[in-house]
């Protein structure tokens, strides 16, 4: 027996030696005891975000879908023309900034041209942090922590403060800290902006109009979700404006349309017709949809009483008949549980005037366009870029088009994605684009 055994051990040392001057030294991999990273599903169209429903907690990250920007007029009274004149314009902002930032904390924007500042403005904000929230549905809010101009206001828009011509200037945005002053430079904006001169009757000069072109947006397109907060309530839309009403669907479409008029004139109640991997969606009351601007910049050339030619770029939303994570059954259909390509036609009666496309994945949720997962541009929670076609020739209800991909989005942006550079080189050009050579 004792034999035996020793033969067993002499024979296990063999063994043992054998396989190390075989194949070297092994090594077990150590099994670490923390998490395991969840990974999202790869797609054609990058990788699904699971921080959809869990938010991100970003820091220090301006949130360029609500940025917007006007150019005010700023007048003074000319004896000679026995009338007021412009004498150049200020800027008013829009602006959202994610992260958690102290009390007191607030905006600084520089106007630039050629590295030299012209206008500066500070800014007081309104402040979101979760933590400790007493409202339980703000607390648990996938939602980051944010600032943002004090909501129904803006930053800006000080006569005192302004600039004396039209053209192309750089706007660099700052959040100062609250408790000491420390600026950090979120995001360095690029704006054209434009003269629309009047005059009276007698050829006197006026108060001329300026605005800030805003072509360059036409195929831009945010899709945001708004899960119900109880009660039949929708969370905010995307600019903190309100609730607002649906026709049974918590998901809005935010698109950009220049026109030649000073409202959207559709034919009656505009729809939209959905497809879901080519498949026809169906809809309550036809695919009716709530349309309404929420933002606007505006200008009008007047010449010595004549009839005022007028220019315009609105931001629209469209509350879609489409629900999203809904806790009943029945009614318009739930997108949460349909994935795969989506298509909406924003429809005119018989005219389509846009296209949206977007891709739901696998757990739920849209998937981020390339120029999101990149980090080029930044979007609220729940916020998408979706692709965008418009007409050939443009709708009935486009004012004016003017393809300059290179341009960007935003205000100045790079386009980085392949679908992005497709989506501003296919605008289509339409009617005379300035008011003024």
């Amino acid at each position: 027996m004792k034999r035996n055994f020793v033969f067993v051990i002499s024979t296990i040392l063999f063994l043992t030696t054998f396989a190390s001057a075989q194949f070297g030294k092994l090594k077990i991999p150590k099994i670490s005891k923390g998490k395991i990273p969840k990974i999202g599903k790869k797609t054609s169209r990058g990788v699904e975000s699971l921080s959809g429903s869990n938010g991100k907690n970003r820091q220090m990250i301006i949130d360029d879908g609500f940025t917007f920007f006007e150019a005010t007029p700023v007048k003074k009274y000319v004896k000679k023309y026995s009338g007021y004149i412009a004498k150049g314009w200020t800027l008013t902002s829009y602006l959202r900034a994610f992260g958690t930032y102290p009390d007191q904390s607030s905006f600084k924007i520089i106007v630039s041209k050629n590295g030299k500042a012209l206008a500066k403005y500070s800014c007081e904000t309104k402040i979101r942090r979760k933590a400790g929230n007493p409202v339980r549905s703000i607390r648990n809010s996938p939602d980051d922590d944010s600032m943002w101009t004090l909501p129904g206001g803006y930053c800006g828009r000080d006569k005192d403060i302004f600039v004396r011509r039209a053209g192309k200037y750089d706007v660099k945005v700052f959040a100062v800290n609250g408790d000491n002053d420390e600026e950090t430079l979120l995001r360095t904006y690029k704006i054209d902006v434009r003269e629309a001169k009047k005059t009276r009757p007698g050829r006197l000069p006026g108060v001329s109009d300026f605005y800030i072109q805003r072509y360059a947006e036409a195929p831009v397109a945010i899709l945001y979700l708004r899960p119900s907060e109880g009660s039949g309530s929708l969370k905010h839309d995307y600019y903190e404006r309100g609730g607002g009403g649906t026709l049974n669907g918590n998901i809005d479409i935010y698109f950009n349309i220049s026109m030649a008029t000073s409202s959207m004139a559709f034919k009656g109640i505009p729809y939209v017709r959905c497809f879901q991997n080519g498949k026809r969606v169906k809809f309550l009351n036809q695919g009716d949809v709530k349309e309404g601007w929420m933002r606007s910049e505006t200008a009008k050339y007047e010449r010595d009483g004549k009839a005022p030619i007028h220019i315009g770029f609105y931001t629209y939303r469209i509350s879609i008949p489409v629900r999203w994570k809904a806790s009943r059954s029945g009614g318009n259909p739930d997108m949460s549980r349909l994935p795969g390509e989506w298509k909406c036609q924003l429809r005119n009666k018989t005219e389509t005037v846009r296209t949206f496309r977007w891709t739901v994945g696998s757990n739920g949720y849209p998937q981020e366009h390339p120029e999101q997962t990149s980090g080029n541009v930044n979007l609220h929670w729940g916020a998408y870029l979706v692709d965008v076609k418009i007409p050939e020739g443009g709708s009935t209800l486009d004012g004016r088009l003017l393809p300059i991909p290179n341009a960007g989005l935003f205000y100045g942006i790079p386009w980085k994605s392949a679908e992005g550079k497709k989506m501003a080189a296919g605008v289509p050009k339409k009617g005379k684009p300035f008011l003024m050579p």
